[in-house]
């Protein structure tokens, strides 16, 4: 008896039933596909954290330029509210001379080659305008260049003053003053002394005849600018011209005031 208990407790324990191979092969697949989702999860959580609130890229910062508005970009406003034409004929000119348009001139026949007691911007004094009451303008004809004129501006006052820019000229009955050379411009302003001259050179028409709408006229009338280029000073002056009249067309111009002769004359 005690023989035949024994065989029965091993048949309970080996009896009872092992999980197959497929429910294994099951059971480790659920598993695996939920560490992927679990770790999907992660990354996702984490990959939020760098933008929690979702504001946009930072943009840089570019405010538009303020333009300033140079008031002597308007126009000189010469005298009696008129404003130079044009200068596209006077620039030419500038140009067949050897200029770069931007108005200063440094060669050896130009303004620089004046003393520096004539030369405002030399010595960085500042006078008064040229008040075109105390000055007294005369126009002198040329054989060379041909078709041009000298003015001489000569300070009749007992103080220094500066003849700013180039001079307003009205032939006949122009309504605009003529146009200025650019190329013309010297580096500094002209100081006139008590008794001394500046000098403007002026073109009355082409010398080769391409100019139009040529006419003679019989007066001309030259006002002089202030610093700022605008208005006039001291009203305008009658100037004679040589012989009564000349013959101008839309090609003539006039240079800005020199401190000699030589400058005003090598256009």
């Amino acid at each position: 008896m005690p023989r035949s208990h024994h065989r029965s407790e091993s048949v309970i324990e080996t009896g009872a039933p092992r999980p197959s191979r497929a429910v294994r092969r099951r059971t480790l697949r659920i598993a695996a596909a939920g560490l992927t989702a679990v770790a999907a999860l992660t990354l996702t959580a984490c990959g939020g954290q760098d933008n929690p609130l979702q504001t946009g890229a930072a943009k840089p910062f570019n405010p538009a330029p303020q333009v300033s508005e140079d008031p002597a970009a308007k126009g000189d406003g010469g005298p009696q509210g008129g404003t130079r034409p044009e200068r596209g004929r006077a620039e030419q000119a500038s140009a067949e001379h050897g200029g770069t348009g931007t108005g200063a001139r440094t060669s050896g026949t130009g303004a620089g080659t004046s003393s520096a007691g004539k030369r405002g911007g030399a010595t960085g004094t500042r006078h008064t305008a040229c008040d075109a009451a105390k000055i007294r303008i005369v126009a002198q004809p040329l054989k060379r260049p041909v078709n041009h004129l000298l003015l001489e501006a000569t300070n009749t006052s007992g103080a220094a003053c500066d003849l700013h820019l180039s001079p307003y000229l009205r032939f006949g009955d122009a309504q605009s003053p003529l146009a200025e050379l650019p190329d013309s411009r010297p580096q500094s302003v002209v100081t006139l002394a008590p008794g001394e001259s500046g000098y403007a050179g002026v073109l009355t028409s082409s010398a080769d005849g391409s100019g139009r709408n040529g006419h003679t006229v019989t007066s001309l009338s030259v006002s002089l600018p202030g610093r700022d280029g605008k208005g006039s000073i001291g009203g305008s002056t009658t100037v004679a011209l040589p012989g009564g009249s000349v013959y101008i067309d839309d090609s003539a111009w006039v240079t800005y005031w020199q401190s000699d002769a030589s400058a005003a004359t090598a256009w």
